[in-house]
């Protein structure tokens, strides 16, 4: 009320008319019942347009009577946040890793708005008293502090600004964080056979992103459409300071089989991972396979014959597989080990100690009551199945 200002006199609006207007509402006349007169009863209103923050403050309605009766009404006006450029920090902050880092936000609006922050794809990390880096979901106030900056770190922080007006408003901060590269290979040692396509992976960590390369011993390998050799990047898709590369080799030779080093630069640095390639001799892929699983062949005198789980394939080349029954004679069960060596099922197989194979004889001892001859049987038709399966 210290700035005072005529506004209107009656319902005629004598300053910024486009703006202030005054209505006389709801007359009613009545009667005294004292003096017998007719008395006007009314309701006077301000019509304020187009609501600023500048008028905000109390409006009196006067009567010039004797004595002069008058009314105050204030009115407050609300304005929604708006997050302001002096005192906030850029778009993107650059730190090294270990260093300390601030994001600032500063807001305005009616009531004070309330500022938080938030990070884009994942919660907020922040060092506890032990010094090691725990996930928050959100923090507020003004700044944000990062104490000795991990690259766990980086990313995008939204600062949030609300006050129950709305809508909310946000400001995208992105964190930069600079350090070394480095660079590791999933396997130092490659094997692969000659005439096969075979894959070099390497991973490299690095921010900001470095140039990536191959070398073949002292050379760099030549990466052109169409040739024999291939390279790929994949970035990570949630840390963006990972990126995985990879060298394909079409067709191998022996002029292939060398020492390979992924080497990584950037402006913070360089950094390389080694890995040999070499041959894998001897392998051919199966022509056919077949399997033969536990069955109940017979029974005898309460004993199980039983026949091991195998699998056989008949490969170009001769290839060994282990698997070898032994008998226990308290239980009178066949039990699988893996303590011999049988060759291909096509080839005749020999006798093996406290072991049985086909076309010989299992000896039965400690007083068993089991035939010999009948034992040959069903060992000889045990073992048909499996070649015959």
């Amino acid at each position: 009320m210290d700035n005072q200002m005529i506004l209107s006199i009656g319902t005629k609006t004598v300053n910024n008319p486009q703006k202030y207007s005054v209505a006389l509402e709801n007359v009613k006349i009545n009667t005294n019942q004292t003096t017998g007169k007719n008395e006007e009863e009314a309701s006077w209103r301000l019509h304020i347009r187009d609501v600023k923050e500048s008028d905000r403050g109390c409006y009196m309605c006067q009567v010039n009577t004797t004595p002069m009766l008058n009314q105050v009404g204030c009115v407050d006006v609300l304005v929604r946040p708006d997050i302001l450029t002096t005192g906030t920090s850029n778009s993107d902050v650059i730190v090294k890793e270990g260093e300390n880092a601030t994001l600032e936000c500063k807001a305005t609006g009616r009531p004070e708005p309330t500022v938080s922050w938030r990070k884009e794809k994942n919660m907020i990390l922040k060092r506890d008293h032990r010094d090691q880096l725990a996930p928050v979901r959100d923090l507020v106030g003004e700044r944000l502090e990062l104490i000795k900056v991990d690259r766990k770190q980086m990313g995008a922080y939204l600062c949030i600004a609300t006050n129950y007006v709305p809508p909310g408003v946000s400001k995208r901060v992105y964190l930069q964080v600079h350090f070394s590269p480095t660079a590791k290979v999933k396997n130092q040692l490659v094997g692969a056979p000659l005439g096969t396509n075979v894959s070099l992976s390497c991973e490299i960590e690095s921010f900001p992103p470095t140039i990536n390369l191959w070398k073949r011993g002292e050379e760099l390998v030549s990466i052109s459409s169409g040739e024999r050799f291939e390279s790929h990047e994949w970035p990570h898709p949630n840390e963006e300071w990972k990126t995985t590369i990879e060298l394909r080799i079409k067709q191998l030779q022996k002029e292939d089989l060398e020492e390979y080093r992924c080497i990584a630069k950037s402006s913070m640095g360089e950094a390389e991972s080694t890995l040999r390639l070499y041959e894998i001799e001897g392998v051919t892929q199966s022509t056919r396979a077949t399997s033969v699983s536990w069955k109940k062949l017979n029974r005898v005198r309460g004993n199980y014959l039983t026949t091991p789980k195998q699998t056989y394939s008949r490969p170009n080349i001769l290839v060994e597989h282990k698997t070898t029954s032994a008998f226990i004679p308290e239980k009178r069960k066949f039990i699988p080990t893996t303590t011999s060596t049988t060759v291909d099922p096509r080839v005749p197989l020999t006798k093996d100690q406290n072991a049985f194979k086909h076309n010989e004889i299992f000896d039965v001892s400690h007083g068993s009551n089991v035939s010999l001859d009948y034992n040959i049987i069903v060992c000889l038709f045990g073992c048909l199945i499996m070649i015959f399966a």
